[in-house]
């Protein structure tokens, strides 16, 4: 092992891991702060999350917990979070202090009984410098890639004018929608947040699922994270009928759209629509670069969901992949 210490994660070092992924990282998003991770029950994870040292600075950080497979431990980066992954300083970002990163990580887990190693790192929208050498590095480490599609907005090459970017059918929806009288508002109170998770409930039951997250589970983090986790409803008179809970990522000036949801009983006019309308003027009015939709496959790729592919490129969207990488030691 070469300069770096490895360090396993205790609650005396929230603050000091939380102000290293919010400032002093490339890569590191709330979403891999402690103060996001601890909204779930303490029960429903073992952590296992990591600092990493040199010299005795903080230079990474590797957010993770246990997983059991027939037995054996998986260090998983992160169930808990749209994001793990390794998150590290900028000066850490060249070829050999990468790979002696790696190998320092690898060299632990292994120590530590842990037979695979799962990370699924930050999309590159929300990376300054993009995360190429990460992604190599792991590549060349005998990593398995597994790649998501996801859809984007990039406002550098989008017209002033957001509904010229859509196609005939979503701008007809739009002027329907707009005719229909749908005004969008901001969510603020309990009760409209808990009647946006009913819908959301509603919208997934025809896919036999339900959300991640409860409603009580949402309305912690719209509490935690007042400038990060906003909601949004499209309302006809004053009943909601879609909306959209959006991640804020200021520092990469990306908003992301992590749930959206319409009511089935309005399908004939199209809400929907309105609010993917209604994100992307938002997010292009106060100067964001990018607006995320989020992905159109499943299970790691291997499936692509071409209804959902087609309606998010229908808005004029873009491509980037999201990746997750495996690897098994035993």
């Amino acid at each position: 092992m070469g300069l770096l210490e490895i360090i396993e994660y205790l609650p005396k070092y929230e603050n000091k891991w939380d102000y290293f992924v919010e400032n002093e990282s490339m890569n590191g998003t709330f979403l891999q702060t402690r103060r996001f991770l601890l909204y779930h029950p303490e029960e429903r994870f073992e952590d296992c999350s990591l600092l990493f040292e040199e010299k005795g600075n903080l230079v990474a950080v590797c957010p993770a917990c246990v997983v059991k497979e027939e037995g054996k431990k998986i260090f998983y980066s992160h169930l808990g979070s749209s994001y793990g992954g390794l998150i590290i300083s900028p000066r850490l970002n060249r070829l050999e202090k990468v790979m002696e990163l790696i190998n320092s990580l690898e060299t632990y887990l292994k120590e530590q009984g842990f037979y695979k190693c799962i990370l699924k790192p930050t999309m590159n929208l929300l990376s300054n410098p993009r995360q190429d050498l990460i992604e190599f590095c792991l590549s060349f480490c005998n990593y398995i890639e597994y790649k998501e599609l996801n859809l984007y907005l990039d406002y550098e090459f989008y017209p002033e004018d957001v509904v010229s970017a859509f196609s005939k059918l979503k701008k007809r929806l739009v002027k329907k929608c707009n005719n229909e009288g749908i005004e969008l508002r901001r969510l603020n109170e309990e009760k409209e947040i808990s009647i946006f998770h009913r819908i959301l409930c509603r919208n997934l039951k025809k896919y036999n699922t339900i959300p991640v997250h409860s409603v009580k589970e949402l309305i912690d983090l719209s509490r935690r994270f007042p400038e990060n986790i906003q909601f949004y409803g499209a309302f006809l008179s004053v009943n909601m009928i879609a909306g959209t809970m959006v991640f804020l990522f200021p520092k990469y000036k990306c908003a992301h759209t992590q749930y959206l949801a319409a009511d089935p009983d309005y399908s004939s006019i199209s809400p929907m629509t309105f609010v993917y309308y209604s994100m992307a003027k938002k997010f292009k009015e106060v100067g964001y670069r990018y607006l995320s939709w989020g992905i159109a496959t499943e299970h790691l790729g291997e499936k692509i969901n071409y209804n959902l592919m087609n309606n998010k490129e229908e808005y004029g969207s873009r491509h980037i992949l999201n990746h997750v990488y495996e690897k098994q030691f035993i």
